[in-house]
């Protein structure tokens, strides 16, 4: 069983992701800072979008920080330190005032989204919060003990070799259709060879082994998909 420590540390991971534009500035007053929240709100808008935690519950744990930090508020939850270290950083004496505007212009988002959207030019770590699984797998796939270490292993023979550890347990059905989504997603948002390179592998130290990113992330979707194929036929229990 986990501890309570680390529960909430989870429970607050929202706010956690929305206040880490203000990790090296304090947003105060707050309406001079607002812009910095724009691409993280966009993310975690996405994020709702596709079925994660909304823009409105991200905002509510940031309420809970704000009823915790107030002095005298009675039944508040018990702020993760890293959280509290945060705001003590910011130039307020009243963060909690300051935490409740940003919750309030969270909620308020969705207002005008579709022109916030079209205008919005999205950042670098907006684009890869996208790609969370596909992120995690090359990273642990290259990674000091990952698959890639493995002496004369074609890129081919590692992802089956990933594959089997997935099928022994098995959670093919939770991992692999993921995967595919994200790669199939790549070439949809970065349209050649050296944007898939930049964004990937110059910009967050992801890799390809020994193949271009045009040829590696096809052969993930197609490996993947095809032990998804042969492996398990579709199968669930209707409502």
């Amino acid at each position: 069983m986990l501890e309570e420590e680390t529960i909430n540390y989870f429970r607050f991971s929202g706010a956690r992701t929305l206040l880490s534009a203000f990790r090296h500035r304090a947003p105060d007053p707050f309406a001079e800072h607002a812009a910095a929240l724009e691409p993280t709100l966009r993310s975690l808008w996405l994020a709702g979008e596709r079925g994660g935690r909304n823009l409105y519950e991200v905002a509510a744990e940031v309420r809970l920080m704000a009823d915790a930090l107030e002095p005298g508020f009675v039944g508040a939850a018990v702020v993760p330190d890293d959280l509290r270290e945060l705001t003590t950083g910011w130039e307020t004496a009243e963060p909690w005032t300051v935490l409740r505007g940003i919750a309030t212009h969270t909620e308020s988002w969705k207002s005008g989204f579709v022109t916030k959207l079209s205008r919005a030019v999205p950042t670098s770590p907006e684009l890869a919060s996208r790609f969370p699984q596909l992120s995690e797998f090359l990273a642990n796939y290259y990674g000091q003990d990952g698959i890639a270490t493995e002496d004369d292993m074609t890129e081919s023979e590692g992802l089956h070799l990933f594959i089997e550890e997935c099928h022994r347990h098995p959670t093919c059905l939770w991992y692999l259709p993921p995967l595919v989504a994200e790669c199939a997603e790549a070439p949809a948002i970065f349209h050649s060879e050296e944007s898939l390179h930049r964004f990937f592998e110059v910009e967050h130290g992801l890799g390809s082994g020994t193949l271009a990113w045009s040829d590696w992330l096809p052969l993930i979707v197609e490996t993947f998909t095809t032990h998804m194929r042969d492996e398990h036929p579709p199968h669930w229990v209707s409502a």
